[in-house]
């Protein structure tokens, strides 16, 4: 698969840091020497970027957070801004990962460790490690300060990507509230839920992303844009009957703000459509690629809506607090791999707890972009490689992934499909205009055969 995210010309940077102007070559990991790809434009363009606006944003803030932080907090800020530019400048110049002090020392550290010495840099390590790496280093700069262990440095940004969409989220309201359960509303919830996912503050950087008015109205005009739709087989998966686990569905969440919304009205379906009994969501146990949701997000969403001046959003708010309070809404148990830099066919070794507990769910949803790269790994897979495959092992009962695509990485796509959409869009891979809905079914005797060939490429 090829994409014009970089095609200019070779550099002093290149040439310093072994930076090869190709796409990223077949059935190998994605990472940041390979210049044409999406992999070099996060690490050398999207990531200092990101870095730069959170040292804006503390500096802007000082006096606020140190009159909310206490005066011991003036000092702190000051050496958090230090270690967020040494960062930038490690990620700038290729440095190597190194280890961490933190709760999650253990899952991190050992990763590190065995990590290729001759790999282990920002550029050269698979783009998934390097990128989950910088988010878990910023948070521990705050985990190690006394003063601000609980400052989320996104949540302005990431509340103010609901306040910003009060006027679609009424308009869904209304919509959720008159709705007949139905294979047709079923659909029309989950390609809601698809293009929530749209709204992601880490591929803009922190920028709002703009909706429009009516949410509907673009679910209709991005039909065409679903590249693989198995919206039908996640509606048989909910109403079997033949199912022996319990009518459980996890959501493994991506974004806050208008998608975390979006969850919740897929959830508030399912549960009065009696599909399911429980919807459980995880999320992170720290601030996250901008805008993933956290706990504080959950309960703060909850707080906004409750308290809100529109009727319609009061009434559910109120409903889904009721809902948490019920057990028929759930918070899982924070868990650390999800931020993690790990692939999810690694689950079961590294976390088998996480794993099981997963695999007594009816249905998984897995939101959005990255979830999307962890389960299929950042990996050049033919864009016509079976889901099965690029799984490698990962099938700890049904699921299915929804994701607006950000990254130059696909599979399941028939023969022909990709080259016509890259006929209309030689970016359409990073611009997250395009979506899947792509489903897969534990089955009762695995194919070894898939399996096995994926795990040789290891």
């Amino acid at each position: 698969m090829s994409s014009s995210t970089s095609k200019a010309p070779s550099t002093e940077f290149d040439a310093k840091y072994g930076i090869l102007n190709l796409n990223t070559p077949p059935r190998s990991p994605m990472c940041g020497r390979y210049k044409q790809s999406f992999a070099y434009y996060t690490l050398r363009s999207r990531l200092p970027v990101t870095l730069t606006s959170i040292i804006d944003s503390i500096t802007k803030d000082k006096d606020e957070l140190i009159s909310k932080y206490g005066e011991d907090s003036r000092e702190e800020i000051k050496n958090i801004i230090g270690s967020i530019s040494k960062l930038k400048y490690q990620l700038q110049t290729d440095k190597a990962l190194e280890p961490f002090e933190e709760p999650d020392i253990e899952i991190w550290n050992s990763f590190i460790q065995n990590m290729d010495e001759e790999n282990n840099s920002f550029f050269k390590t698979c783009w998934l490690y390097a990128e989950c790496y910088m988010y878990r280093r910023l948070s521990s700069f705050f985990e190690n300060s006394k003063t601000l262990k609980s400052f989320d440095y996104f949540a302005k940004q990431k509340q103010n990507a609901l306040i910003n969409s009060v006027v679609c989220i009424e308009e869904i309201l209304n919509v959720l509230q008159g709705i007949e359960i139905t294979y047709d509303s079923f659909r029309l919830m989950i390609k809601l839920n698809l293009w929530g996912n749209r709204c992601d503050l880490s591929i803009t950087s922190g920028k709002q992303v703009q909706l429009g008015n009516n949410p509907f109205d673009l679910i209709r005009s991005f039909d065409n844009k679903i590249l693989i739709d198995n919206s039908k087989s996640v509606f048989e998966c909910l109403k079997s009957t033949n199912s022996n686990k319990p009518a459980v569905v996890e959501f493994v969440c991506d974004n806050a703000g208008y998608e975390l919304f979006t969850d919740f009205v897929l959830a508030d379906y399912l549960i009065k459509s009696k599909l399911v009994e429980k919807v459980r969501f995880n999320l992170k146990a720290i601030p996250w690629f901008v805008s993933d949701a956290t706990i504080n997000d959950l309960n703060w969403t909850l707080y906004y809506l409750q308290n809100h001046s529109i009727p319609i959003l009061k009434e559910y708010g109120e409903r889904w607090q009721e809902l948490l309070n019920d057990k028929k809404f759930e918070i899982a148990p924070l868990d650390y791999f999800w931020t993690s830099p790990y692939e999810y066919y690694r689950m079961c070794n590294i976390n088998p707890e996480l794993y099981q507990k997963l695999s007594e769910s009816r249905l998984v949803i897995f939101k959005g972009d990255l979830n999307y790269r962890k389960l299929i790994g950042d990996f050049s897979w033919s864009c016509t490689e079976q889901f099965i495959t690029c799984l490698r092992g990962f099938l700890p009962t049904d699921f299915v992934s929804l994701r607006t695509v950000k990254a130059d990485l696909i599979c399941g796509l028939l023969e022909g499909q990709a080259e016509k959409v890259f006929e209309l869009d030689q970016n359409w891979m990073t611009t997250g205009e395009y979506g899947t809905i792509q489903f897969i079914s534990k089955p009762t005797i695995y194919d070894k055969a898939a399996i096995t060939s994926s795990l040789s490429m290891e």
